[in-house]
């Protein structure tokens, strides 16, 4: 029974809030064409405003993706060169609660290409904080290509096909 509370606290400060000091990214699984929110906020809850956020999809292979800049009010959304193409017109923040420390976005029409690390970084502020997102975009378990060939009248074919490569 001692040990009820103690879960229970443990459990409750590990939820919600994405943590700067996490070593693992924040997991976050979403289906395909779909919108996410990805959260990012300040323990502090210190007003962002006047400040500046950057998010990027970061890649060990090629060079990071700039997904939303927030820069004393301007956006990339604003005409502001450097987002990436993937994200043009799918990326939203919420200006209402930038005063609480708010710096979470939202990525409309998830694709599979959408899968990937996040990062949430804030350069202006006393202490810079980095906060770490793990997405993964799930499509439906068939692709295009093998709904048609499921959909197929034929199924003597389909057999053909599968004794040929499978069985």
């Amino acid at each position: 029974m001692e040990l009820l509370p103690l879960l229970c606290l443990c459990l409750l400060t590990r939820s919600g809030i994405t943590s700067a000091q996490e070593k693992e990214p924040k997991l976050i699984t979403v289906e395909e064409g779909s919108d996410v929110t990805l959260p990012c906020y300040l323990w502090t809850k210190e007003d962002l405003q006047l400040t500046q956020f950057i998010w990027k999809k970061v890649s060990q292979k090629t060079d990071d993706q700039k997904v939303f800049l927030y820069d004393n009010g301007d956006l990339y959304s604003d005409e502001r060169p450097g987002q990436s193409e993937q994200f043009k017109g799918r990326v939203s923040h919420f200006p209402d609660e930038l005063e609480q420390g708010n710096a979470s976005i939202t990525i409309r029409n998830m694709t599979r290409a959408d899968s990937g690390d996040y990062r949430c970084h804030f350069p202006s502020i006393q202490k810079p904080q980095i906060f770490h997102i793990k997405l993964v975009v799930v499509g439906e378990y068939f692709d295009e290509r093998v709904k048609d060939v499921l959909s197929f009248k034929d199924w003597s074919l389909v057999s053909t096909l599968l004794s040929s490569c499978c069985i």
